[in-house]
């Protein structure tokens, strides 16, 4: 019998090739995307709905208003171009949107939450470490009655692996949205457009 899961789902690059592997590894209940106020969060939920939509997973949206309190944060504050690695740390947002759907996961019995984590940005984010995920996995072991369980589908690849392995497992690539400026048409330009451009070549 598959796991149940549910996934945590940007609809970038590395979220949605986890979740199309999720989609045949587990019997996932549904995808969570996360609107915190960020400069992207409409195209993320509108590609999310695509995805899910082409994935045929149930998708759900959480709204963070609290977190446009962190106007530091260029992923959130529009005044600061361009953006640069060192400022888009949000604070504690991975483990936070981990804690969340754990309570979902919990309530709704599911035993996977399913990430995007990654090689090449674990390289850059202490929060994408295999590390992390190894020690979030033993706090859930407390904070739920469930035990849950976090896995990333894409933790031992870098992007353009990624981008191969969702070749492979048909993920609707065509539909990602990467672009951290959250215009209608991705920029090409900031670190996360050009993270997606590479990994295609």
């Amino acid at each position: 019998m598959k796991p149940k899961s549910i996934i945590l789902l940007s609809g970038g690059l590395d979220s949605t090739v986890s979740a199309a592997i999720a989609a045949k590894k587990t019997k996932p209940l549904f995808a969570l995307t996360i609107d915190y106020g960020q400069r992207s969060a409409k195209m993320e939920i509108l590609a999310s709905k695509i995805i899910c939509q082409a994935l045929k997973i149930k998708h759900r949206i959480i709204k963070l208003p609290f977190f446009k309190e962190f106007k530091k944060c260029s992923l959130i504050s529009k005044d600061q171009l361009p953006i640069a690695l060192k400022d888009i740390w949000v604070p504690n947002r991975n483990a936070l949107f981990i804690n969340i759907a754990a309570c979902f996961a919990e309530y709704y019995k599911a035993d996977l939450i399913v990430t995007g984590f990654n090689l090449e940005e674990a390289r850059e984010f202490p929060d994408n470490t295999k590390n992390f995920i190894n020690a979030i996995n033993q706090t859930l072991q407390y904070s739920t009655l469930k035990k849950l369980k976090v896995v990333s589908y894409v933790a031992n690849y870098t992007k353009k692996e990624i981008y191969e392995l969702g070749l492979k497992y048909k993920a609707p690539l065509q539909y990602i949205y990467s672009c951290y400026l959250g215009g209608k048409k991705m920029c090409g330009k900031c670190p996360s457009c050009l993270k997606l451009l590479q990994a295609k070549k």
